[in-house]
């Protein structure tokens, strides 16, 4: 292990003891430790040469630039390590030993030789004290100062919980059978109804790896994700479904595997897809990915478009590093909410990431509860505002990546807008059932549409395509509430455009009953439509390549024309909001 300032750790040899000697007798060294007496060189052979055979005892060199500057000891006893260390003189005070102590800790980690490191320093040593607090140890107080305590897994497998009982044992067993045991469990429970909280009590009782947290109120996975986040002890974290799986008792160690080879922020993993049927799950696809390490210097747009086109990228059930989250102002709820924000945004910033080829999450299709209803106040400019720090001066030569990726964000949010105005289940950002009206539906989905994100997206990704779902849903139901006054009249007063362009560009088919798009526009319709496009809510002129299709006729030829340069604003406006 080295890093920048010429530091390097290696294990300690025969060759060492004399200087570990010589360290060890150092006055300031034998005044913080427990035994303050001098050695005599013969007991301090007798005493090293033993410690290098002992399989639980590990003892590191410190170096600088080839100089010994450093030790540190740790002792193995059952699930926990006591780690001790000393610095020659004149390499205190220069943040070494923090730097010493974190990467045998990385180790450790790595190698789960231990669940916990435990850390013995008087109370006059108040310099080792702060060094234990800025590493994140927990200070116990004692007779003789302090016992310093940190636990140590390697993963943070977070789990939130709602009415779970069904598939939850399926799920925790499949962490507690990994044969790589540097793991802890940090499961929420949002105010479960069903057996889940007994579920988990006894698994807390018989793992102490297991922490739970309960609620009586539900706050959601996102949140939750969150709040576990801040007592978690693992260098990664991954977000396991209660009604999902790790695929193998292999799958942990061939992820850590993977961490000791290459220590990226971001591990990507293949995925089974299955269906829970009559207490089963019946695997029915898979997604393979090529195995590959991106790192910092590669064009991370491109790197983005390979990632949505190769593995499930917006998902928390991969990899990531905590403090890498930590570092950047990451979590799943504010300001990144969700995995599919949070998840781009960590790509947008990893300076490496690493996909892996194996499948080793169990991604359940047919159970998951957040599916079935939308959040309404989703924010969709967030993704893309991500995407944005990574997008070329110019596109050109680029088109294919910038027109697929800002496709895969654009559909989702599309999917979003069409349940909201065509009245479908929804939730607030807590993943609680609320109730919209449909005129507050209608104004929620035209300011969503009327961002700077959807515009832009839109326009790398097809305006003409984009705007004909998302307003021609919003068209069918503007068109089927002509029938109830109260809500037609509801959604015009709310509306700052949308309403009146679809009343102007749609009609109901008299032969089919359904609505459609007019072909044929009258003098004062065509007037209408250009002051619509005119109106500064529609800045971007969303919609405006809908009726200026071949097939459209205008009783008044000059408003196609100016329709043309009305659109072309748009398009311009467009471009210099990306180039902001």
């Amino acid at each position: 292990m080295e890093n920048t300032h010429g530091l390097r750790l290696r294990r300690a040899e025969k060759e060492d003891c004399r200087f570990l000697y010589e360290l060890r007798n150092e006055e300031e060294v034998r005044k913080n430790s427990f035994q303050t007496g001098i050695f005599s060189y013969e007991d301090h052979v007798a005493w090293f040469e033993r410690k290098l055979e002992e399989k639980n005892t590990r003892i590191y060199i410190l170096e600088q630039d080839g100089e010994r500057i450093g030790q540190a000891r740790v002792d193995l006893e059952g699930q926990n390590g006591e780690i001790s260390y000393a610095l020659c003189l004149r390499a205190r005070g220069r943040g070494y030993s923090k730097w010493m102590l974190g990467s045998i800790e990385e180790e450790l980690r790595e190698q789960a030789v231990c669940r916990k490191l435990i850390a013995e320093v008087k109370r006059e040593n108040i310099a080792s004290q702060k060094i234990f607090e800025t590493l994140s140890y927990i200070a116990v107080p004692a007779d003789y100062g302090y016992v310093f305590e940190k636990k140590i897994p390697l993963f943070t497998i977070i789990m939130c919980t709602y009415n779970s009982a069904q598939t939850l044992a399926t799920a925790v067993e499949s962490v507690r059978n990994q044969e790589f045991g540097g793991w802890e469990m940090q499961i929420l429970d949002n105010g479960s109804k069903d057996e889940s909280v007994e579920k988990l009590q006894e698994y807390e009782k018989s793992d102490d790896r297991i922490k739970c947290i309960y609620r009586k109120d539900n706050i959601g996975w996102g949140k939750g994700i969150s709040e576990c986040l801040k007592t978690s002890a693992g260098g990664y974290m991954m977000f396991l479904g209660a009604d999902d799986y790790l695929a193998t008792e292999h799958t942990l160690t061939e992820v850590a595997d993977e961490v000791k080879k290459n220590h990226p922020q971001i591990i990507f993993t293949g995925t089974y897809y299955a269906k829970y049927e009559q207490g089963e799950y019946h695997i029915i696809r898979y997604t393979l990915p090529e195995n590959k390490v991106y790192k910092g210097d590669g064009e991370r747009l491109i790197r983005m478009m390979e990632l949505m086109r190769n593995v499930y990228y917006n998902s928390a059930m991969h990899y990531l590093k905590i403090d890498f989250l930590k570092q950047n102002g990451m979590d799943f709820y504010d300001p990144f909410y969700i995995d599919s924000q949070t998840m781009t945004e960590a790509i947008v910033k990893a300076e490496k990431i690493v996909v892996m080829s194996q499948p080793e999450y169990v991604l359940t299709l047919n159970t998951s509860q957040p599916a079935k209803r939308t959040v309404y106040d989703y924010n969709v400019e967030r993704q893309w505002n991500s995407i944005k720090e990574i997008l070329p001066p110019t596109t050109a030569g680029r088109e294919e990546a910038v027109s697929y990726v800002a496709r895969r964000v654009l559909d989702n949010i599309v999917a979003m807008c069409q349940s909201i105005v065509l009245g479908e289940a929804l939730c607030d950002r807590e993943m609680n059932t609320i109730e919209k009206s449909i005129p507050e539906r209608f104004a929620r989905v035209e300011e969503m549409i009327s961002t700077d994100a959807m515009c832009e997206m839109m326009n790398y990704a097809g305006r003409e395509e984009y705007a004909e779902c998302l307003i021609g849903a919003a068209g069918v139901t503007c068109w089927i509430c002509k029938k109830n006054k109260t809500l037609s009249d509801g959604i015009c007063h709310n509306s700052k455009w949308l309403a009146e362009f679809v009343e102007v560009a749609m009609e109901v088919d008299e032969t089919t009953g359904m609505v459609v798009w007019k072909k044929r526009f009258d003098r004062d319709a065509g007037d209408r439509l250009l002051r619509i496009f005119q109106n500064p809510w529609n800045r971007f002129k969303t919609g405006v390549e809908l009726v200026l299709k071949d097939d459209i006729w205008y009783e008044n030829i000059g408003i196609r024309e100016k329709l043309c340069e009305e659109k072309e604003s748009g398009v311009t406006y467009a471009r210099r909001s990306i180039a902001q």
